[in-house]
């Protein structure tokens, strides 16, 4: 199993989400390391606030996982598609094949083609696919038979539960008929639920699939979820000090005045006396601060008149036609090659063998004690060991940031960070970290991701640092 470590991409229409992929990674994880993430395809507008947790929180790096499972949202029609080969493009259609592919990859977890009872299994399986296509009118025929089973065993092929089990279990959420069974699929269906989703207070029915997290993740998923409302009140606290400061009587408010420490508007009564002590400038000042600032509070002595508050969730981001716009703009020539969703360096690679020069690979990363923010690239094929880089630029402990902080700055997901992101990080809150390679000119020219996974573009070492210029954004070379 360590061995081998399959990295496959499971496409689903939201519409018909695929159920068994959540139970899947949980009964893998019982046995083996799985990382897994989740993203949003272009085609879909928007996501239906159920599935915004659909998978189980990872608690392994990418890189230690044996197996790797990338959902991605996207509208593929009834049937969901696993691409087991990002090269050669090879899906396996349907969900009933997915689980089948699944137990024959791990056989010693997912008992199927070694199981005495598999000719069972397929025709439950079967079942299972033609309940999927069926009519509403023709499912209660369907589900009759394997109720009567299910009167005779505890599991639809006998004592042990099986991947027959898991496939009708999704599909009976899907169809979403988990509200309206028989009893003895009733029974049969809240012991899965059990088994798949950690059971106590977990609610029934489609509403499900948004649990945080399953079993014994659930301490790691609230562990994170604390972070950030840690850092959300720490900022909350920050604008409420600062409109306290106010909301100050005005006796004090004078006084600060008077000793040239307090610039806040004052009560209208006292207007043309302060006008008179504070100047023309500061009004003016004052008048920039209104177009600059966010509608959160912010104190005009903070000495940050030209930065948003970290409060503050940009949501105007650039996309991949804004960047080439901006390129275009500014003199810099570039070349593009669209190609296959990708979400690692090694299933890029195929795609982009006519390019010459660098290519990029990128991360998003947090200082745990200081919450600097940085963007590491690096030439695809360089070794990068987080704790050399953070002593060679002076950085405490580096930690992968969150993947909402990295949309809200940078204005990408996960698979899609490059340096062109810098441009969406108009409040230069984000240092790059650069392999000395890209900018020392050695290499005539680099490529990164223009903003999304679908598409690699080049531009020349010359134009690159001339874009790090426009940016305004502080690099460090490593």
């Amino acid at each position: 199993l360590q061995a081998f470590k399959p990295d496959v991409v499971v496409r689903c229409s939201p519409g018909k989400p695929v159920f068994a992929l959540p139970g899947l990674i949980t009964l893998l994880s019982e046995h083996i390391k799985v990382y897994s993430s989740v993203h949003c395809h272009s085609s879909v507008a928007n996501l239906p606030s159920h599935l915004n947790n659909f998978l189980p929180t990872p608690t392994v790096e990418r890189g230690d996982a044996h197996l790797k499972i990338t959902l991605i949202w996207k509208e593929v029609g009834k049937e969901s598609e696993l691409m087991v080969s990002p090269v050669s493009q090879t899906f396996i259609r349907g969900e009933v094949n997915i689980i089948r592919y699944f137990a024959r990859l791990y056989p010693a977890l997912l008992e199927y083609d070694v199981d005495p009872s598999v000719s069972a299994i397929d025709t439950m399986l079967d079942s299972v696919t033609s309940l999927l296509w069926a009519q509403p009118k023709d499912r209660q025929p369907i589900l009759r038979p394997l109720a009567v089973n299910l009167g005779r065993m505890e599991f639809l092929c006998g004592n042990k539960f099986g991947i027959a089990d898991l496939a009708l279990f999704s599909a009976l959420k899907q169809l979403s008929l988990d509200k309206d069974l028989q009893p003895e699929l009733r029974k049969w269906y809240t012991q899965v639920s059990v088994k798949l989703m950690g059971g106590k207070g977990r609610r029934q029915g489609r509403a499900s699939s948004s649990r945080k997290s399953f079993g014994n993740r659930r301490k790691f998923s609230e562990r994170k979820n604390s972070e950030r409302v840690s850092e959300r009140k720490n900022s909350e606290r920050q604008n409420n000090s600062n409109a306290n400061d106010n909301r100050k009587s005005p006796k004090k408010e004078i006084k600060q005045e008077k000793s040239g420490k307090q610039n806040s508007p004052k009560p209208e009564n006292n207007n043309k006396s302060n006008q008179q002590k504070s100047g023309k400038a500061d009004n003016n000042k004052q008048d920039k601060n209104k177009k600059k600032s966010s509608p959160a509070p912010s104190s005009a002595s903070s000495g940050k008149e030209n930065s948003p508050p970290k409060s503050v969730t940009i949501t105007s981001h650039m996309g991949k036609q804004e960047l080439f716009s901006f390129f275009s703009d500014n003199g810099i020539n570039y070349d593009n090659i669209d190609h296959p969703e990708v979400f690692t360096v090694d299933a890029m690679m195929p795609y982009l063998t006519n390019i010459k020069g660098a290519i990029g690979k990128n991360l998003f990363l947090k200082d745990k004690k200081t919450k600097a923010l940085y963007l590491l690239t690096a030439n695809h094929d360089r070794e990068v060991k987080l704790n050399d880089v953070a002593k060679a630029v002076g950085a405490k402990e580096l930690r992968f940031a969150d993947t909402e902080l990295m949309y809200e700055k940078l204005g990408v997901r996960e698979g899609c960070v490059t340096p062109f992101a810098l441009v969406n990080d108009k409040a230069n809150d984000v240092t790059l970290l650069v392999d000395k390679l890209l900018v020392s000119g050695d290499v005539e020219t680099v490529s990164f991701h223009p903003l999304v996974n679908t598409a690699t573009t080049t531009i020349s070492s010359k134009d690159f640092n001339k874009f790090l210029y426009l940016t305004r954004h502080k690099v460090i070379q490593f």
